[in-house]
This record gives structure tokens, sequence and C-alpha cells, in this order.
């Protein structure tokens, strides 16, 4: 009776302890080593003041892969974590494999997402919700599958935005071999793009921008302008939105939604929206609404430099146009 009292308590105390300890399918060895992490490239520009406390509303979830060094090469899942304090970033990796992280923040993210049933969905979703623990949790079985996709579940308006009007930023490094006081620099890039409108001749009601898979914008008359920042959907291999020329081509509608009801189309576009770049639609409207102009520019801002385009805007849908081809 006191030996099972014994094993009993023994397998109590494994199982209570396994949830900490890394798990891999191939066999594990006792070598284990501490690493930090850290972030370099462009998202180093976002400013911080040195009273900034660690903690913010930024969110940053974090997939870690593992691999044999000899043998197969084949990345499977090793742990997972969601975190908002960069000094709680430090994972356990095992002797004997090679690594592979991939990292997207979402600035203000605790603002933005949903959260509900005790943790965040889209990007950050395994198959269930992912709790915001600032600690990794160790797992062969589950994993963030879309933190290289712009799919996001928003609370305002509460949906799924393949493009969400949101700032992100995304990196990955593979091929890392832990060692003692090693530290790992996963090089961010923003994976936006810029949307600016103007908008002259509008006499009442507002004006409606809808941007392919993306929350509308909305102009109120008298206000005369709106600028908002997206994150790209990435339908592309997943590393590619990270490329300093990555772009989409995206189908952009401008409507008057006049007071009295009517509803007016002005122009659709096919837009070739650059990473990290503003692009700025000019829009002239007269009350004949005929033969009205739309012009697009892609302005030299803190977001990028590039080339100028005019159309002409006629309610119908014209052709694609790459800002500075």
């Amino acid at each position: 009776m006191k030996k099972a009292l014994i094993l009993l308590m023994g397998i109590g105390l494994f199982f209570s302890c396994s949830k900490d300890t890394p798990v891999i399918d191939e066999p594990v060895t006792s070598k284990e080593y501490i690493v930090s992490l850290g972030f370099s490239g462009e998202i180093t520009e976002i400013s911080e003041s040195p009273l900034r406390s660690t903690e913010s509303n930024d969110l940053y979830g974090i997939q870690v892969y593992a691999a044999p060094t000899q043998g197969s090469t084949d990345y499977k899942p090793y742990a997972y974590g969601l975190f908002d304090n960069k000094a709680s970033m430090t994972v356990k990796l095992l002797e004997g494999y090679k690594y592979k992280f991939v990292c997207s923040m979402v600035v203000d993210g605790k603002n933005r997402l949903l959260f509900s049933g005790g943790g965040y969905y889209l990007p950050f979703y395994t198959n269930e919700v992912t709790p915001l623990n600032n600690a990794f949790t160790y797992s062969s079985s589950k994993e963030m599958t879309s933190l290289s996709r712009g799919s996001t579940f928003l609370i305002n308006p509460r949906s799924i935005f393949d493009r969400p009007n949101l700032d992100r930023y995304h990196g990955q490094i593979e091929g890392y071999t832990p060692s003692n006081n090693g530290s790992v620099s996963i090089n961010m890039k923003r994976v936006v793009f810029g949307v600016k409108v103007e908008v002259e001749g509008v006499t009442d009601g507002q004006v409606k921008i809808s941007i392919s898979e993306a929350p509308d914008l909305y102009i109120e008359y008298p206000a005369t302008e709106i600028q908002q920042i997206f994150t790209f959907q990435n339908t592309y291999p997943y590393a590619s939105w990270t490329n300093d020329n990555y772009s989409e081509t995206i189908t952009l509608s401008v409507n008057w939604l006049k007071a009295d009801g009517a509803e007016v189309p002005i122009a659709t576009q096919d837009i070739a929206f650059k990473r990290n770049m503003l692009t700025t639609i000019r829009v002239k409207v007269n009350d004949a609404l005929v033969d009205n102009n739309l012009t697009i520019t892609t302005e030299s801002t803190e977001m990028g430099d590039g080339g100028t385009i005019d159309l002409e805007g006629d309610g119908g849908t014209e052709t694609p146009v790459d800002p500075n081809p």
C-alpha cells in the first residue's frame, strides 16, 4: 500500500511539472540553455522614453520551431507565447537541435484585438484563444499558425479582416543553435501600407472609402481628409511581405453618400500599395457628378518615398495602377 501511494505521488508530481518542460518528438538531452530574445530592424524606430513601463499595449506573438541538427531538417512546433513585456522573453532550448523563430507584433494590440474567454484570437490563435502570460508554452501539437498572415479579429468593428487597420511588424530567423548565455535577435519589418484620402467639392453627407478585405473609412462633411494604416493580407509565400519592394494590388472604391440618402459612385480602382509607403488619393467632386477627378499619388512621408499617378474617375472600374512602376 505504501509503495502504491509513493507511485501515485510520483505520477502526480510528473504531470504537474510537465507543462513547463520543453516537449519535442525526438529523444531529448539533459542539456538546456536559457536564451533571451530581442529585436532589430524597423521595429527599433518606435520611440521609447526612459520612463515608459516595461509593459505596453503592444502584443508580441512568438512561435518557436525545432529540428535536429543531424538527420531530419523539418522544423516542428516547439513552443509559443504571447507577450507585452520584452524583459520576459526567455526560452529554454535543448542541445542537439536548431531553432526557427517567427514573431509578429501588433501595435496597441491590447486595445484593438478581440479578447474573450481568457485570451486573444487572430493573429495569435492556436486551436484556441491564447492567454497573455508573458511566458512560453512548450507544445509539439499547438502553434500560432496565423502569425504570417494579415487575418485579425478586431474589437471595432467586431469582425475578422484580412487587411485590418493596424500597425504591425513581422520577422523570423531560422537555423539558430543555442549556446551558453545566448541571445536571439529577430529582424522585424513593418508589414503595412498607408492610405490618405483628400476630398474637394463635397457639400453634405459623407464620403465612403472601401478597401478590399479592410474596414471602410468615412469622411464626414465638413471634414475633407482621412488617413489610416493597414496591415497587408500577405497571400504570397509567408516571408515575402517583409521584402523591401513588397506590394499588393488592392481594389479601392470611393462613393459619396449624400444627405438625401443617394449613394453616388465616384470611382473604383485597383491600386498597387507598397510596403511602408503612404498613398494619397485626391478626389474632386462637382455637383453635376460627371467627369469627377480622382488623383492618386505616393507622397514622400515618414513611411517612404514613391512616384505619382493621375487617374480619371467616372464611376467605372479602371485598369490596375502601380504608383512609381
